[in-house]
């Protein structure tokens, strides 16, 4: 056999391989592990706050069984958010396509692997099974999804795009990915009234309207040229760093606070003050921000900052979780 002949055998035999490949690269892997884990943390913080975390009974069989229960129903809400941030990267890309093909060029979509109606078509059908699998747990669980579902489709698609409106983008990634980040995977278990939730989806939102700049340094050029007005495109490089810096500090400090038994309660465990420490965390993404803000790293699409940026918010959201399972 020819060698050209062998090339067209090798490429038929891994061209569903490849295809395969490019829609997971369409979804961004790296980026659904916080809604994983947050969504993971969130339901045990509620079960740690309701007492329902005790070790299961061996004796008998149905305390094991509802003790089973509890963690199927957890791990599918969580997966049910990951498939959410999986359609929402979808769907952002679809109508990133122009900024893309200057920013990132070797993208599913800009490269030619994926087509635009293949990627609308991935996202809105991870839409539709977002929707069945969120009425499938309880109905509370499946408004708060279906409402952090919209701000995601107004992030990214016209005429409202939040994307490229100032603040706005920003805070909406706050509410969508911080708030009910949490406050959703509480109510699988938890009670929507009850205050703790809301505040712990209050803190990691508010690192998150700062903490959410990082992804756009890298981007600056394409950002520019098509109106998105993100930070460093309107305030520039420096004056965008000294303003987001804040917001890693500030939310850390809050949590002690809540620790403080305010009218006979307290919202948080007293492991929660040890949260604080990440503070030294946020300083450092600051600091490396101002150096190498803008550097490509070798693995992920956007900076080093971002990847780190990425990876302190799981481990906030373990650090709660851990404060809600542990004795205090």
């Amino acid at each position: 056999m020819t060698a050209n002949g062998e090339n067209k055998r090798v490429s038929k035999r891994q061209f569903l391989p490849v295809k395969i490949r490019a829609y997971i690269i369409l979804m961004r892997p790296f980026t659904l592990l916080a809604p994983l884990i947050g969504g993971l943390c969130a339901g045990l913080m509620a079960l740690g706050h309701l007492g329902l975390l005790k070790a299961p009974e061996f004796s008998t069989s149905y305390p094991f069984l509802e003790w089973e229960v509890y963690h199927l129903q957890l791990i599918y809400g969580a997966v049910t958010l990951v498939i959410l941030n999986a359609a929402s990267n979808v769907l952002n890309q679809v109508y990133d396509l122009d900024i893309d093909r200057m920013n990132k060029p070797g993208r599913p979509i800009p490269s030619g692997k994926v087509s635009v109606n293949e990627a609308k078509a991935i996202a809105w059908i991870l839409y539709g099974v977002v929707l069945f699998r969120s009425l499938m747990i309880n109905g509370v669980f499946a408004g708060l999804v279906i409402i952090l579902a919209i701000f995601t489709i107004l992030y990214s698609v016209p005429p409202v795009r939040l994307k490229k409106r100032l603040w706005i983008s920003n805070i909406s990634i706050g509410l969508a990915r911080g708030l009910l980040g949490i406050v959703a995977p509480w109510c699988i278990f938890g009670s929507i009234l009850e205050p703790t939730p809301w505040l712990v989806g209050t803190i990691i939102g508010i690192f998150l309207v700062g903490a959410a700049t990082t992804k756009d340094y890298t981007d600056l050029a394409g950002d520019k040229k098509y109106g998105i007005k993100t930070l460093p495109a309107v305030y520039g490089i420096k004056r965008s760093i000294a303003i987001i810096s804040p917001f890693f500090v500030i939310p850390f400090v809050l949590v002690p606070v809540a620790t403080w038994e305010i009218e006979g309660r307290v919202l948080f465990p007293e492991p929660a003050k040890g949260i604080i420490l990440l503070i030294i965390w946020g300083g450092y993404i600051v600091h490396l921000l101002r150096k190498e803000g803008r550097k490509q790293d070798k693995h992920f699409e956007n900076s080093p900052v971002w990847v780190h940026m990425y990876l302190m918010l799981m481990a906030l959201q373990i650090a709660f979780a851990v404060a809600f399972i542990i004795p205090g």
